[in-house]
């Protein structure tokens, strides 16, 4: 045995291991320089050769001190000191093989030694020779059963070969010996987490004693476990503690992230994701989330951003880029959509920064500059006869009507000099008859005139209170617009309840953009997005496992399906192509829905309502429920019938 050296030394040394549950490195404790060589067996040079090597060891300088310490052994083969310093240098710097022939040699003189042991358990490990790595290990603890370095490397490497059950027995063991180690006890609860025993996990928790010195990792996971079980509340309390505990921390701000996303609270997962993501730059699961909530909030212009940061921190990851290459697609005709109803409401402004989203995304679309230069046109002749309008008003002294039609021509071009100008005017109009009001009050008073006087003041009171009341006004809803919105959810609850996924979004969508706040709309939008994900992941794990089985037809029916669902997924159509291409024909369709959209779109922008109409009933055609197109055909055919009372011809 080693004695007085070795226990001065204390060499129980390790090398890094890479473990799942984050970096596990075992440093060696500071060996001792003075040591008590035994000058009867071991000659002066000897000593010296052992403590210059030892210099460079507890320096890290691992090549150095090979020289200094083969010298020493070669003067005394039986330095089991310097032969077991000599292999732990050699397993740093993973020349396995040396370490290897070292460590045998340790044990062959000293068979009880428990270091060397641990230690050729990690070479054998290193190597992939598992099995002798456990045996070695196994060596050791019937010497020492409690030794914990021994059960720390049995426990990562029983979970490294997928034995789950074996690992949670070796941590327990480990949590008897040290039940305040935070460490351990982080461990023991991934295990259970990875093993999904969640009441595991949270009994663990319950019989740990002293709970004011719990680490906040395993807080984190007692947290977890709740929500697997589907307890948010719970899980919400220990992962504030933990988060409170270590303010550092980003997981617990992840896991309240997807704690509120399931509750439909998406400005609060956002939150919760974007806090994660702060205190963990690469957190990959956090950025991917965040772009969720933003896609699921219709905010596609950041859900992009965050997918792309995904994308970065995962280049070679095929999903990540299939999710971008979905969403951009799906923000691409979004905004294209939102623009056309923006225009078909004459709020062009809004068409026009729609649109330019549109091409920010796709620099060449085509919809886009033709809506764009189009809707420009359209918008300079509004401006033009505004400002014509209320040049008009003013020269007659009609002063209200000429601050409405320049208050208009305002709204449809912020940057409108004329405009502004004739505004300029009116109010000092108002301001001089304000003036002539109030001054004229205080002489009627004097007369003893006190209801002119009244009247006076009441008039400069009135005028302010149209103001604010105006502003209420236009703050507000219209109630033709609200009606709208409530029969569009109503509207979009049936679907969601019959099922039909992808035209409830689209209805429940349409409500939303009149009432944005409405939170019944955003947490069903949310049930919707979310069903209709899950759908298609469960139908894709079918249709693979299909596939694999050799039952072809069967496996594209289940990816016909998820098109059918998610018309953009191009993961679907990647195996369909694979299947030997055949019957992608749902995706044609709805490719030649959209085409035939915007062909309707662009002819209405030039002013040919007839033509849009007759492309949008060729929409129904082939898609009778489609609303966009519906909606679309009686807004022309009113404008077709207005223009026919005027007696303006039409195409």
């Amino acid at each position: 045995m080693f004695c007085n050296r070795q226990k001065k030394i204390l060499i129980s040394i390790i090398f890094p291991v890479f473990f799942c549950f984050g970096i596990l490195i075992y440093h060696p404790a500071e060996a001792n320089n003075s040591t008590n060589r035994n000058t009867s067996s071991v000659t002066k040079a000897s000593d010296a050769q052992f403590n210059k090597g030892l210099k460079y060891y507890n320096r890290g300088k691992y090549q150095k001190c090979l020289a200094p310490l083969q010298a020493a052994v070669k003067i005394n083969p039986q330095d089991s000191e310097a032969l077991l310093l000599l292999g732990t240098a050699y397993l740093h710097l993973k020349k396995y093989d040396k370490a290897k022939r070292y460590l045998i040699k340790i044990l062959e003189l000293v068979p009880g030694d428990i270091d060397a042991s641990n230690n050729l358990s990690l070479v054998y490990f290193n190597q992939k020779r598992y099995s002798e790595a456990i045996s070695q290990l196994q060596k050791s603890l019937r010497i020492d059963s409690k030794n914990i370095d021994a059960l720390t490397k049995l426990g990562y490497i029983y979970y490294k070969l997928g034995k789950f059950d074996d690992a949670i027995r070796t941590y327990r063991r480990l949590h008897k010996i040290k039940p305040q180690s935070g460490k351990i006890q982080e461990r023991l609860a991934l295990l259970y987490i990875k093993c999904k025993k969640y009441d595991e996990i949270i009994r663990f928790y319950c019989q740990i004693n002293n709970r004011r010195h719990l680490n906040a990792c395993l807080l984190t996971k007692v947290g977890l476990a709740y929500y697997y079980k589907g307890d948010f509340k719970k899980a919400g309390r220990r992962l504030k503690e933990a988060a409170k505990r270590d303010p550092g921390k980003a997981e617990p701000h992840y896991v309240l992230g997807l704690i509120a996303h399931k509750q439909a609270a998406l400005d609060a997962a956002i939150r919760e994701y974007k806090q994660a993501v702060k205190l963990r730059k690469n957190y990959p699961a956090a950025v991917n989330q965040l772009a969720t909530a933003y896609e699921d909030k219709g905010e596609y212009h950041k859900a992009l951003y965050y997918y792309q940061i995904n994308l970065k921190l995962k280049p070679n990851d095929r999903k990540a880029k299939r999710d971008y290459d979905a969403v951009k697609s799906k923000a691409i005709d979004y905004y294209l959509r939102k623009g056309s109803k923006a225009y078909f409401r004459n709020d062009y402004n809004k068409a026009l920064r729609y649109w330019g989203r549109v091409l920010k995304l796709a620099p060449h679309n085509a919809n886009a500059k033709k809506f764009i230069k189009t809707a420009k046109k359209r918008l300079a002749a509004k401006v033009k006869l505004r400002n014509d309008r209320a040049d008009a008003f003013y020269q007659k002294k009609l002063f209200r009507d000429a601050q409405q039609e320049w208050s208009e021509a305002l709204k449809l071009n912020a940057e409108n000099k004329r405009a502004r100008a004739g505004l300029g005017k009116i109010n000092l109009h108002n301001q001089k008859q304000e003036e002539r009001r109030i001054a004229k009050g205080p002489k009627r008073v004097n007369r003893s005139n006190r209801q002119a006087a009244l009247k006076g003041f009441k008039g400069t009171l009135k005028t302010g209170s149209k103001k604010k009341a105006s502003r209420q006004y236009v703050n507000s809803i219209p109630t033709g617009q609200k009606k709208r919105s409530e029969q569009s959810y109503r509207k979009g609850i049936e679907l969601f309840s019959k099922d039909k996924l992808r035209e409830a979004i689209a209805c429940l969508e349409q409500a939303l953009e009149v009432d944005s706040n409405n939170q019944g709309i955003k947490n069903l939008l949310y049930k919707a997005r979310t069903r209709l994900r899950e759908n298609v992941k469960a139908l894709r794990s079918r249709g693979i496992e299909l596939a694999n089985a050799g039952r072809l037809p069967e496996a594209k029916e289940k990816f016909n399906l998820i098109l059918e669902l998610d018309p953009d997924n191009a993961e679907a159509r990647e195996h369909l192509s694979k299947l030997n291409g055949s019957s992608v024909q749902i995706v044609v369709s709805k490719e030649k829905i959209k085409k035939l959209y915007y062909d309707g779109v662009s002819l209405y922008l030039d002013g040919k309502n007839k033509g849009a109409i007759k492309v949008w009933r060729k929409i129904l055609l082939l898609d009778p429920e489609n609303e966009e197109a519906k909606s679309s055909i009686v807004k022309a055919q009113m404008e077709l019938k207005e223009m026919e009372k005027r007696g303006i011809g039409t195409e």
